[in-house]
């Protein structure tokens, strides 16, 4: 890539940005994610209502939840525990 005069609101260097020519995987992600950040988002009520339906909600584990924190953490809810602990801590 090649740098160029740029005009940049969000980051902390606001007049360059890097100017991509060619880009390189290493390794490819899996097409299946481990679950979906909706199924992170629901309460355990919600869940447990719907297993008596005929498309249940799939329960998520603590220990699914904590291999995959990354993505755990896209749920609303628990963003804004982390955001609160952040703003807490500073």
């Amino acid at each position: 890539g090649t740098l160029v005069e740029a005009d940049v609101k969000s980051c902390s260097v606001k007049t360059m940005e890097l100017s991509i020519n060619r880009i390189h995987t290493v390794s490819k992600a899996d097409a299946m994610l481990p679950f979906l950040v909706e199924d992170a988002a629901r309460s355990e009520k919600e869940v447990e209502e719907s297993q008596e339906t005929d498309r249940p909600f799939p329960r998520l584990g603590q220990e699914l939840r904590l291999d995959n924190r990354w993505m755990d953490l896209r749920a609303p809810a628990n963003n804004a525990i982390m955001r609160v602990q952040s703003a807490v801590c500073q």
